[in-house]
């Protein structure tokens, strides 16, 4: 296999593992955040859900979009377009999350 296709695979590694490590890290806790707000388990599964499903199609963009032709620091470009998506995405969903979490919270209180 030519220097290409391992950099296609070890970016292809990489960018999955990235999503992996954060769901890993968020999983719980996001869970325990809607399930105490929404009270819900369907509701909780489906955010969890939405939630991994953005991080695999933040990832799989990046890279369907990326130019394999590698030079020195070919990869840690893609990677960092990953990140850099994937920092956005995770931004608007702990946004709306917040919000999903006020709202029903007020709602639960009256």
């Amino acid at each position: 296999m030519s220097e290409n296709t391992w950099g296609f695979v070890a970016t292809i590694v990489l960018s999955l593992g990235t999503v992996v490590m954060v769901w890993a890290l968020v999983r719980r806790g996001l869970r325990a955040l809607i399930d105490g707000t929404v009270g819900i388990a369907a509701a909780t599964t489906f955010y969890a859900r939405v939630f991994v499903i953005g991080l695999l199609f933040v990832a799989l963009t990046s890279l369907l979009g990326a130019r394999f032709d590698f030079g020195p620091d070919a990869a840690f470009s893609v990677l960092s377009g990953q990140l850099g998506l994937s920092c956005i995405f995770l931004g608007v969903y702990l946004v709306l999350v917040t919000i999903l979490a006020a709202a029903l919270g007020r709602r639960n209180e009256q």
